[in-house]
């Protein structure tokens, strides 16, 4: 116990024998921060990097669908003629009725 109050009565008379250890401390302290702060941009750069991917395999996929059923309907076309016009005449005639009012 005499130790610690040795200790204690020791850095109290002299404020300049812990700056050195602040001074390390900071230092140590602004080095994790710069490290804390390269592995975030990192991973943000990983992260902006997987969702670019998967929005551009998703936009594939959809162009695909979408290729896919405008062919469909082409065939349909070629197929029934008659009935793909009266088809469109219908959805004209019910676009104008909603429009109209």
């Amino acid at each position: 116990m005499a130790t610690t109050r040795a200790k204690a009565t020791n850095k109290d008379a002299d404020p300049q024998s812990g700056a050195p250890d602040l001074t390390a401390d900071i230092r140590q302290l602004r080095e994790d921060i710069a490290r804390l702060a390269d592995d975030l941009r990192k991973t943000g750069s990983r992260s902006v990097s997987r969702a670019q991917q998967a929005a551009r395999e998703s936009a594939e996929d959809l162009r695909g669908s979408a290729e896919e059923w405008q062919d469909d309907v082409a065939k349909t076309v070629r197929e029934k003629p008659f009935t793909a016009l009266a088809l469109a005449v219908g959805v004209g005639w019910l676009l104008a009725m909603m429009t109209r009012r």
